[in-house]
């Protein structure tokens, strides 16, 4: 009775994983969640005392192929724990012989698959129901773990593209303000600026149904889209506090900033941030280059308000393997 209780646990807990991490848009199952939450919080821990970018960009590839292989593993653990209430339950096609423990092993493994040899059957009802449901079960899995892979895969794809639309403005904040030109109504890149905020929205929601992507690790950090999100988000905040004739229309900057914060939010709410109270060197010089009254009390209220968006941007970079000076 304990090995039945045991087997059905085991298999609803992993189907309940399959249907949550498959269908749902909220997020990976709990066994899933945990399961690439350790081999990253791992990977990371030695990235960050020896950088080893090239590991890290097959980490997300390695969780997406071994969680479809554990869902496999615990449903045929439940399968194996169940044939193995009953002694006789799987026989021998020809003999009838019973099956010992590696042989039922081996039966459980060519039903799940849908080879069914033959050498070796259920020997009768429920075993030959049961049998029939463990193939149904690896069939289902099997198709719909295809559909997940195609689709984490198209929306790494666009990881990569979004930061792309970042950067091909700019690889700091100066030449993103200079090239995107927002202050100048005739000659801008504001339809492109807005495009882009577009795709921050996109992406975070697709990090939400597909928690797996922020394992997806750029080997680059212009394929980064923390790293662009953050670039983004200097840009704003310094054509924000920019003098009157530097700054960008005010529509623009509030839809960029509303897609900044939302995307920030990615980071974990319970996790500790580290802020630090005063502006970076590089963000400061940026402002003072557009004219920015980096002593009156408007620009101290801005970067008052911006810092904790940026200590969430920050410790996103962190988390995708980006040290950020």
């Amino acid at each position: 009775m304990l090995l039945v209780i045991l087997a059905v646990f085991v298999l609803l807990l992993t189907l309940w994983d399959v249907f949550i991490t498959v269908f749902s848009t909220q997020g990976a199952g709990p066994l899933s969640y945990r399961w690439g939450k350790w081999i990253w919080a791992g990977l990371l821990h030695v990235h960050r005392r020896r950088p080893i970018h090239r590991v890290l960009s097959l980490a997300g590839p390695f969780v997406l192929l071994s969680s479809i292989l554990l869902w496999y593993c615990l449903i045929g653990l439940a399968l194996l724990l169940i044939f193995s209430v009953q002694p006789d339950s799987v026989v021998h096609g020809s003999s009838n012989a019973t099956a010992s423990l590696e042989t039922r092993y081996y039966f459980i493994n060519t039903t799940l698959s849908g080879l069914g040899y033959g050498d070796w059957v259920p020997s009768a009802f429920p075993w030959t129901l049961l049998a029939t449901m463990g193939t149904l079960a690896g069939t289902v899995v099997l198709t719909v773990s295809l559909s997940y892979v195609l689709s984490v895969v198209s929306a790494a794809i666009d990881r990569k593209k979004l930061a792309q639309s970042v950067f091909g403005m700019g690889a700091s904040v100066t030449q993103v303000i200079d090239n995107a030109r927002l202050s100048d109504p005739r000659d801008s890149l504001k339809n492109h600026f807005l495009n882009t905020a577009g795709e921050i929205d996109h992406q975070r929601l697709k990090h939400l149904a597909y928690p797996i992507l922020a394992y997806f690790h750029a080997t680059s950090v212009d394929f980064s889209p923390a790293r662009a999100v953050l670039l983004l988000a200097d840009a704003c905040f310094v054509l924000q506090v920019a003098a009157p004739d530097h700054r960008a229309p005010v529509g623009v900057l509030q839809v960029a900033n509303s897609s900044i914060h939302n995307f920030a939010q990615l980071h974990a709410s319970g996790a500790t941030v580290e802020q630090d109270p005063d502006c970076p060197a590089p963000l400061l010089a940026a402002a003072v280059k557009q004219g920015a009254a980096i002593n009156s009390e408007e620009f101290k209220q801005a970067l008052a308000n911006y810092l904790p968006c940026r200590a969430r941007l920050l410790a996103l970079c962190r988390a995708d393997g980006w040290q950020v000076g």
